[in-house]
């Protein structure tokens, strides 16, 4: 049973996905395609909206423990790296920040890696100088 105290996180939680939900408007680019931007899900945004420090929201996140607070930042943590890796694949978040946002949520989240990190470069010597 969920105690007032886990009610109340629960609910404030649900507030601010909902207030960056809110955000969101339609924008048409210059090529004509259409594209929402909103309020990004961050460990950032959600720290401010509980009053909560980020270090204690990722401490309590790694407890454990099934309908517990813990469980509810847990969720929170999971849902906000969803959102980011979901926005990095769409191309609506840069691959960088992406990566940078998701090593701070510490939920082992991870971005298929770039085309750079994808690549082989091979690199032929030409002792000899036949290619002058």
């Amino acid at each position: 049973m969920e105690s007032a105290r886990q009610k109340s996180l629960k609910s404030k939680i649900e507030a601010y996905f909902a207030a960056c939900d809110a955000t969101a408007e339609r924008v048409t680019l210059k090529n004509g395609s259409v594209t929402i931007r909103q309020t990004p899900y961050t460990l950032a945004g959600l720290s401010e909206h509980l009053a909560i420090p980020q270090g204690e929201i990722l401490a309590k996140s790694r407890k454990g423990g099934d309908g517990t607070e813990s469980k509810l930042l847990s969720d929170a943590l999971r849902r906000i790296g969803r959102y980011i890796v979901e926005h990095a694949l769409l191309g609506e978040l840069q691959y960088s920040v992406a990566a940078k946002l998701l090593e701070e949520l510490g939920t082992g989240e991870k971005l298929p890696p770039d085309e750079e990190e994808r690549s082989i470069v091979i690199v032929l010597e030409d002792k000899e100088g036949w290619s002058e």
